[in-house]
């Protein structure tokens, strides 16, 4: 039976799940490919459903595989055997039991009502952005960032995927506002805060209100919560920090084209000056690595971050023959 075929379930959730399931599969044809593509653009309701059965494997994705094999097995009437088991297998027993499995593990936020608006924004190196949704809510975007927002009857969504977002949220107490960045899920209602999704994970600080901060799976969530002044770190391990008093103002300074180091180490400053560059800067010169750095930077003048490093650490700079820039000790 193919995805096609008429004679398949016409249950728009299966049509999606079945969908999913062939993407993952690895052994997705070209052809197949542009179809699945086709449905989901077809109707808003095959794109959001599609992006709800995607929501719950991605969650499935941390289950450990016992918790797995036993819904999958009750669904069925069987005790969970001990076979090999893998997520493609699992899929397609997704595809089968799909509406008890999503019972099972969808989380609660992850329950979306009808796609009330959509809206995909980026930003490029050098670039900035603003832009303000439909409710009233402003976003704060940095350089190199994309996101996606999406709203329901009784909630919006925002996926960071990468970048820096600065976030002024038009309170709402029946719709609540997430903000998803890798694992990391922000809750608020009505506040001010940013967040940074790059390589190293996602950190959060809140310049007014509230937020609450999750990460990790979901039957062990790490949770904080956030005032005025406080920020948290997720690490790429979904390891979530202590909450620490932060200078919102100075993390937030990127808004006013400012970069600002209090006592960061070189190390630090070398790769936060680089994600506003053409070409990235590299410290060739360890034993500075913890020399301490204090000042003020304008990132919309590149050449002229550049050229004040040398006036506050004991370092020049070269040009390589590829065309970035190496930082040596003077």
């Amino acid at each position: 039976m193919t995805l096609d075929d008429p004679d398949s379930p016409n249950d728009l959730r299966q049509h999606a799940v079945r969908w999913l399931t062939r993407m993952h599969s690895g052994e997705a044809t070209h052809e197949e490919v542009d179809a699945c593509t086709a449905w989901r653009r077809a109707d808003p309701e095959h794109e959001r459903m599609y992006r709800s059965v995607e929501f719950v494997w991605q969650a499935s994705r941390h289950l450990p595989e016992k918790k797995l094999r036993a819904i999958l097995a009750r669904e069925e009437g069987t005790s969970p055997k001990p076979k090999s088991f893998s997520r493609r297998a699992f899929g397609w027993g997704l595809a089968g039991t799909c509406a008890a499995v999503v019972a099972a593990v969808a989380m609660p936020q992850l329950r979306s009502s009808r796609l009330e608006y959509q809206h995909t924004a980026s930003t490029r190196l050098g670039e900035r952005r603003e832009i303000t949704l439909p409710d009233g809510s402003v976003l704060n975007l940095n350089v190199d960032t994309h996101l996606e927002v999406a709203f329901y009857e009784s909630q919006r969504v925002i996926a960071l995927t990468r970048g820096e977002a600065f976030f002024s949220v038009k309170h709402d107490p029946g719709r609540v506002f997430l903000v998803k960045a890798g694992d990391a899920v922000v809750r608020v209602t009505g506040t001010r805060f940013n967040v940074r999704h790059d390589t190293g994970g996602v950190r959060v600080g809140v310049e007014s209100g509230s937020v609450n901060v999750s990460a990790g799976p979901w039957w062990d969530k790490s949770r904080r919560d956030l005032i005025a002044g406080q920020n948290v770190a997720i690490g790429a391990d979904e390891q979530v920090s202590e909450v620490t008093t932060a200078s919102i103002g100075n993390i937030t300074a990127w808004r006013e084209g400012k970069i600002v180091f209090d006592n960061a180490p070189l190390a630090q400053v070398v790769e936060e000056m680089s994600r506003y560059l053409p070409r990235p800067i590299q410290l060739d010169a360890p034993h500075l690595r913890d020399f301490r750095v204090a000042g003020v930077f304008n990132i919309d003048n590149p050449q002229s971050m550049m050229t004040a490093l040398p006036a506050i650490a004991p370092v020049q700079l070269s040009q390589l023959p590829d065309g970035r820039i190496s930082v040596r000790a003077r």
